[in-house]
């Protein structure tokens, strides 16, 4: 029949003719364009997926904490986990527990917020779960790109245990390491972190002589005698909740180098790292000489270097690999032996997951691969999930590969689109990769095309089709309707491009004038059909195409074309019957392309002959005629069935109203013929048929279609026969248990047509019943086949449901059942804090309710009790519906506080109440240490211990001297039990005291602490020295003597004395010279040398210890022995008062030059005679300052020289000064002698007179008769 073309320039997608069931359906199409005649029209095979998946991928998934497996948080806390998994556009996020069930808010305990984060509330230990604080979870995030869930978080509650940590005192030898360990006990061991270590309460820094290992050890090295000093200590802090530990106090015994054998301190059993970290294994030994060390892997020497390096702690192995694992030696040895550290490193590479290929486009029905690549693990166990569901080998999904790491997927339909994990799972590790899976409309699409263009003869052409489609389409090309085909002036090319895109290329080497016309390519794959068109013009001489006579089908669309080669050309025009077209509004014709449209065809106007006419010169045209004939396709008489019940008779007719003739009649039922086995009668008479049906069954259920065919078309009218079913049961309640607390499906489930409905009533309790509407919650849900889900069973739901199931065909059926809800076993009453004295008996008793029988057991932490254990004895006894079971602990120890819980267990289920059991006892002993000492005082500091688990209400402190009994301390009680540090006073200096304390809480006193012996440090005497004694021994020298200070005074010991010594004056402020000299003993002399003479001193001595000087003895005075004056007197004078007298004078000595009683003065003088002899020396003594010496020589030089004297001697003489005496008339001339020279002259001589007694002027001779003549 008459078909039609896409005009010029036009791009059309259809369905494929295998989807198209046109018959008898109009088809839509797109209204025109205006650009030159171009026009779309668009029929697609498959709904667009752009708003699900773009080609950018707009919608997306992602995780924002992929690597999240595990948290753990301190029930007194409380934890936050935000959702692993986010998405674009915002998404839906859920959370589940690891069976599958998402989980729903508690209030109080558990809450998903709106954004996606799960809070779990601080609780007390008697609200402990293990269903919520103690169990494994995962999330979801879900949004228009798919669903993807997290790995598995495993979400653990720490409750607050009562703990201590210690340190033990250690031995090394000085000059070799010494290693302290800080102990914590294994059930919070994994929780306590070691992070910091004291010395003598400062803390101590990495670094130099002290090392703190990865594993909190301590390490000294280069051990000092001083070291054994002070006091070390650990302090630690719990990772969850953040409280701190301090230990006790440990020293360090160090002793002076001796030979031995090497002695562990530090090793390992096993250690466990991830590849890549970096891991120490620990070996130190004691030994003398050092000891040196040898390491070994799996039997063989291990070369130390590169990743493994040997350190003052043992072996460091950086950047671990698995290949690494193994069994490790450490090998110490010296000349008097060896000794061994034997372990195992477990190195474990962190699984990884990775699906390729890493970004998935493909379309609908095609074939999806993916593999997941694996690391870490050989043995791991791998699963598939699609859109967050476990995927398992069906239909189209095949799992390949010896750990299934191959997913095939065949046939992809819509909802295969979306998110596929990998998940990998070994022991408590797991990973997971993921890829989105973007599945495209596969519909050709022209990406680009040729345009209409205008050539020349013999000019070449090249024309393209660039088409996009899944799967590869197939592209053909026809001009004017006609295929082309190769050959023929027609060169036709393909290639596909990387982006997978199929270009196909239409070459004509020289082009004709014929090879004008319009050039269609048309691109065809299993998803659809797509085509573009455009004219190509070639100049030339222009003329019609022959035309074929067309046949149109009345009340369809029919398009005539003129197919108008050469160029140019005027017009062209159609022509009816010699009118031109169109003359009606059914009629349009397209001058520019030569198309006419003719809509909604009638046989009476539009059958005829129809003229094409071609304008090419104003007086020249050219025409072509065609013919067209109409035929009138079948038209049905709509039908419809009406409603049936089962067991009916049908009849309906289907008539041909109007058509050509001859018109065959068809039935389909279905879209397929009708099997004779549905035992359904056709009748055919003319133009009509009827379809009977003797007995309706559901099996004639379905869409019945009349097919009407004659040569102009075939046309359908279908109508659907619902066989209406009155409802009946395919499963029938029945009286049931459901679990308290745990979901219970109702099962009930009918069949009837239209589907039933269900409706569920209730009657609580076994009484009559009398059955109300069940409000439908989040708790109590209707599912799809109709039971009823009870997501938490409650005792209130006990009682009889009513499942009632109605059509509105025939009546409807109901049938009641009895749910009995049977209790799991519930821990209904116990304490969830209880207290017990040490060494007295304990009881604990909890309460569980739930179905008989019950069986109660009692665990310690861990570790299940058995009845027959020592000290524990276990008695149960049934009071009404609750049974009883009681703990007896006999007796109670240290070791019993912790966790003790109650677990009741039935057939339904199980449950724990958590007793925390505090025993208390007298505190252990604080742990003294001298803070401070001085002379009169001692402070203490002391850390406290396990408090009994009872608060400390104060301390007792006692003090003795060393000597004596315990009984004689001074005690100081109930001491404030805020503090930590004490201070005794009233001590005696240098005294050694013995110092001890106890704690006291409410149960009673500790033990005894460590005694702690201590002497106080000296203070200065408190007593002067003894029986100081005085002596002068001369001039300038006092003998002192004395004794030490009395005992009891001396507080330290005596190191030596002051003496202070002064000149004493009544009244005076003279200070004291001071001597030190050291002690000699008990008595003491000391002689002081260099004083002045004859001087009256005071005298203290005062006794010195190291913390100072004592108190001064009773000054005592003496006084130097006399001496010699030390000066001559001053100013002496002498004047010759006559020939025989001289008169001296001269200064009084000062006192000060005395040095003693002045007795008198000595005034010594001689005379200095002519013949230089000296005269005799004669002296005088007087008591004044003057003198007259008489008796002298006349007119004689005298020598005079003055002394002062007192009962010692004499003192030292003045300088000599010289006087003579007056002259005084001479003696007689000496030797006179006459002799008679002459009768008249007389020779006379004589001497000068013996004393002269002054300068001989003259002599005077005198001469007379002795005797008269």
């Amino acid at each position: 029949g008459g078909g039609r073309a896409a005009a010029p320039g036009q791009v059309a997608s259809e369905r494929s003719r295998a989807e198209r069931g046109g018959r008898g359906r109009r088809v839509a199409r797109g209204r025109p364009v205006s650009s030159r005649g171009m026009w779309i029209l668009a029929l697609s095979l498959f709904q667009s997926f752009a708003n699900v998946f773009s080609d950018d991928l707009h919608s997306s998934l992602y995780f924002v904490n992929a690597s999240l497996q595990e948290v753990v948080f301190a029930s007194t806390t409380g934890t936050l986990v935000p959702c692993p998994a986010a998405g674009v556009p915002p998404v839906s996020l859920r959370w589940y527990l690891a069976t599958g069930e998402e989980i729903y808010d508690v209030p109080g305990i558990r809450h998903v917020h709106p954004n996606g984060t799960l809070q779990i509330f601080p609780f007390p230990p008697s609200s402990f779960s293990t269903l919520i604080h103690d169990n494994t979870y995962y999330c979801t995030a879900e949004n228009p790109s798919g669903k993807i869930r997290s790995q598995d978080v495993h979400i653990k509650a720490v409750l607050r245990e009562p703990y201590t940590v210690r340190v033990e005192d250690q031995k090394t030898m000085r000059g070799n390491v010494a290693v302290f360990k800080c102990i914590i006990p294994s059930s919070v061991e994994a929780y306590i972190a070691v992070v910091s270590w004291e010395k003598d309460t400062v803390s101590l820094i990495s670094g130099s002589r002290f090392l703190i290992t990865s594993t909190g050890a301590l390490y000294i090295k280069d051990v000092q005698n001083e070291d054994g000093l002070y006091n070390y200590r650990c302090i630690t802090r719990h990772r969850y909740t953040g409280e701190t530990r301090q230990s006790n106090s440990a020293r360090l015994f160090v002793s002076d180098p001796a030979n031995s054998a090497p002695s562990i301190l530090d090793g390992f059993d096993h250690r466990k790292a991830m590849a890549g970290q970096r891991v120490e294994l620990p070996c130190k030994a004691l030994g003398h000489p050092e000891p040196d060390y040898r390491w070994l892997k799996d039997n063989m020497p291990l070369e130390l270097s590169g990743r493994f390096q040997k350190t003052v702690t043992g072996l460091l192995i950086e950047n671990t690999r698995p290949s690494d694992s193994g069994s490790y030696v450490c090998e110490v040895s010296n000349r008097y032996g060896t000794a061994k550290v034997i372990g195992r490193l477990y190195v474990k590479q962190p699984l990884k997951a990775t699906i390729s290929p890493r970004k998935v486009k493909s379309s609908v029905g095609s074939q999806v691969s993916l593999s997941c690549s694996v690391t870490g693990s050989e043995d791991q166990e791998l699963s598939w999930y699609r859109n967050g569901e476990i995927l398992n080998p069906g239909k189209n999904v095949r799992i390949t590969g010896m750990n299934h790491e191959n997913l095939i997927m065949d046939h992809m339909v819509k909802s295969d689109g979306g998110a596929y994990q990998c998940f990998v799972r070994k022991d408590k590790l797991s990973a997971q990769d993921y890829v989105q899976v973007v599945l495209e409309d596969g519909t050709p699409k022209i990406i680009s095309a040729f345009s209409e263009k205008v050539v020349s003869p013999a000019e070449p052409v090249s024309l393209m089709c660039n088409v996009k489609g899944t799967p590869l389409p197939t592209i053909t090309w026809t001009l004017d309707d006609d295929p082309i085909l190769k050959g023929g002036g027609h060169r036709i090319s393909q290639m596909i491009t990387s982006e997978g895109n199929v270009v196909s290329y239409l070459n004509i080497s020289s082009s004709q004038v014929r090879d004008g016309g319009v050039y269609r390519c048309t691109a065809n794959n299993s998803a659809g059909v797509v085509l573009y068109q455009a004219r190509i013009n070639v100049r030339g001489p222009a003329s019609i195409r022959p035309m074929k006579n067309i046949t149109a089908i009345a009340g369809r669309d029919t398009y005539i074309h003129c197919r108008v080669i050469g160029y140019p050309y005027y017009s062209i025009k159609w022509y009816k019957n010699s009118n031109l077209l169109p003359f009606n509004h059914r009629q349009v014709a397209f001058e520019n392309n030569g198309t006419l449209k003719l809509s909604d065809v009638q046989k009476e106007v539009d059958e005829g002959e129809y003229t094409c006419n071609v304008l090419v010169q104003p007086q020249l045209s050219t025409s072509q005629s065609v013919h067209v004939t109409v035929k009138v396709p079948p038209f049905i008489q709509p039908f419809e069935f009406p409603r049936f019940s089962i067991g009916q008779r049908v009849f309906i007719p289907c008539v041909v109203v109007s058509g050509d003739l001859p018109i065959t009649i068809t039935w389909q039922k279905d879209g397929r013929p009708i099997p004779a086995s549905l035992g359904v009668t056709i009748d055919n008479i003319d133009f009509t048929s009827s379809l009977r049906i003797s007995n309706l069954s559901l099996m004639h259920n379905g869409n019945y279609t009349c097919i009407a065919r004659n040569e102009a078309a075939a046309v359908e009218h279908q109508s659907q026969l619902i066989v209406r079913v009155p409802p009946k049961f395919v499963v029938q309640p029945r009286d049931q248990d459901g679990i308290y607390g745990k979901a219970v499906i109702l099962n009930c489930s009918a069949e009837g047509y239209p589907v039933p409905t269900i409706v569920w009533k209730f009657s609580k309790g076994a009484g009559v019943p009398q059955f109300q509407p069940i409000a439908l919650n989040g708790r109590i849900q209707v599912l799809s086949n109709g039971s009823l889900l009870i997501k938490h069973v409650v005792e209130e739901d006990s009682g009889y449901y009513l499942c009632k199931v109605s059509n509105d065909v025939g009546a409807d059926v109901s049938k009641s059942m009895y749910l009995t809800v049977k209790i799991p076993a519930m821990v209904t009453s116990y304490p969830n804090t209880t207290l017990a004295t040490q060494g007295q008996k304990k009881e604990m008793s909890c309460m569980a309710h739930g179905e008989k029988p019950i069986i109660v057991r009692w665990e310690k932490e861990d570790r299940i009790i058995n009845p027959e254990m020592a000290r524990y004895l276990v008695s149960t006894k049934e009071v009404g519906e609750e049974v009883i079971s009681t703990l007896q602990i006999l007796p109670t120890v240290r070791e019993d506080s912790g966790f003790f819980s109650c677990h009741a267990i039935n057939s339904y289920g199980e449950d724990r109440g958590i007793i925390q059991l505090t025993v208390q006892e007298p505190p252990d002993p604080p742990e003294i240490e001298i803070k401070d000492v001085k002379a009169r005082t001692i402070t203490l500091r002391w850390t406290m211990g396990f408090d009994g688990n009872s608060p400390i209400t104060g301390y007792d402190i006692e003090c003795k001297n060393k000597s004596d009994s315990w009984d004689s301390a001074q005690k100081t009680k109930d001491v404030s039990p805020q503090l930590n540090s004490a201070t005794i006073i009233d001590i005696h200096p240098s005294s050694t005291y013995s110092i001890r304390m106890y704690a006291k809480n409410r149960i009673g006193r500790s033990e005894p602490s460590n005694e702690l012996s201590i002497t106080a440090d000296e203070a200065a005497p408190d007593g002067p020295p003894q029986e100081v004694h005085l002596e002068p021994i001369s001039s300038q020298s006092i003998r002192v003597t004395w004794k030490a200070p009395k005992k009891h005074l001396q507080n330290g010991i005596i190191r030596g004395y002051q003496i202070g010594y002064r000149e004493y004056s009544a009244g005076g402020n003279f200070q004291f010279n001071i001597i030190s000299i050291d002690t000699t003993g008990d008595s003491e002399i000391y002689t002081l040398d260099n004083l002045n003479k004859f001087t009256q001193y005071g005298l203290v001595v005062q006794a010195c210890n190291r913390a100072g000087t004592g108190p001064s003895s009773q000054e005592i005075i003496t006084t130097t022995l006399e001496d010699v004056p030390s000066y001559p007197p001053e100013n002496v004078q002498a004047i010759a008062t006559s020939p025989e007298s001289i008169s001296i004078s001269w200064s009084t000595l000062p006192k000060e030059a005395l040095n003693g009683i002045l007795q008198g003065f000595r005034v010594i003088y001689w005379a200095n005679l002519m013949d230089g002899e000296l005269g005799e020396i004669k002296n005088v003594t007087t008591m004044q300052p003057s003198l007259e010496l008489d008796g002298l020589e006349k007119y004689t030089n005298y020598s005079i020289q003055v002394l002062a004297f007192t009962r010692a001697g004499d003192g030292v003489r003045s300088e000599q000064i010289f006087t003579r005496t007056k002259e005084d008339v001479p003696g007689p001339p000496a030797g006179v002698k006459a002799a008679a020279a002459s009768a008249s002259m007389v020779f006379v001589s004589w001497l000068p007179p013996l004393k002269l007694n002054g300068v001989i002027r003259k002599y005077t001779v005198f001469c007379s008769h002795p005797y008269p003549t």
